[in-house]
């Protein structure tokens, strides 16, 4: 069953909160979207792990999705932490015992990371699919990143990618050209603070351990592995590593997908 609900964020922005749920689920998953992605891009995963016995949450971002806030605009790194702070403690709250898995995917990833190396995540372990760990260095000099740290205001600016590096399976590519709610731009504050959020992990620690599982296309034509991977191993040893095969960035829309799920739900039982 899909259902949504309002969370107010810490400076009154209308934040949409989706559940997918199913009785008796043996545990329950908390998914952090990416850049041009919304929770609406769950539409079958969600269903497809509740057939598989585990709830399904996912916060729309702000400025994203079905949430308020200026289309593809996040003011700062603290702020929009501050969303899915709230948001994963409503759901721990929900679920109980050691809350949710925390889902990374693409820049849910490095917002995860962010968190992780700022508070208290009320979380199980962690997952991460594809994630945008350590892009922001991997693309930029030191003094580009600094001057895109500089940035500031709501300029649109081109988010830059093309469909086909998400998928080469065209029915997903027609989802992806008739969304609506898909994300084709950010503001140039959004600019700075993705490089903000990167800094929070690249030079501080985890507050916690927590095992992670990560999740990665054979080739991805939009994240650097490489580095995703470096980047994690900095803050981790206790990591699990699984290579799908596909290559494009969205395993929920590559052939690999029910494999991925399949891999997936067994993992997160593993402690349930």
């Amino acid at each position: 069953m899909h259902t949504t609900h309002t969370l107010t964020a810490s400076d009154g922005v209308a934040l949409t909160l989706h559940g997918w749920t199913v009785p008796g689920a043996a545990t329950a998953l908390f998914y952090f979207h990416g850049i041009q992605s919304h929770a609406g891009w769950l539409w079958e995963t969600g269903p497809e792990l509740n057939a598989r016995g585990i709830d399904v949450y996912a916060l729309d971002r702000r400025g994203s999705g079905r949430s308020a806030g200026l289309r593809g605009h996040l003011p700062s790194a603290d702020l929009v932490l501050s969303d899915y702070t709230r948001a994963l403690e409503a759901v721990a709250e929900r679920v109980g015992g050691t809350g949710p898995v925390a889902l990374g995917q693409s820049l849910g990833g490095s917002l995860l990371a962010a968190l992780w190396c700022t508070g208290e995540l009320p979380v199980g372990r962690l997952v991460l699919c594809a994630p945008a760990l350590g892009q922001q260095r991997a693309r930029h000099t030191p003094a580009a990143l600094a001057e895109r740290r500089a940035r500031a205001g709501t300029t649109p600016q081109p988010v830059g990618l093309a469909d086909g590096d998400y998928t080469g399976l065209a029915r997903y590519r027609e989802f992806m050209a008739s969304d609506p709610l898909m994300l084709r731009e950010v503001t140039s504050a959004t600019q700075a603070t993705l490089v903000r959020l990167e800094d929070l992990y690249a030079t501080g620690t985890p507050r916690t351990p927590l095992r992670v599982d990560l999740a990665v296309p054979e080739h991805d034509p939009i994240i650097d592995l490489r580095a995703a991977r470096a980047t994690l191993r900095r803050l981790t040893s206790d990591v699990h590593e699984e290579v799908f095969a596909a290559n494009r960035h969205y395993l929920e829309f590559t052939d690999a997908r029910t494999a991925y799920w399949d891999w997936l739900a067994l993992r997160l039982k593993e402690d349930a």
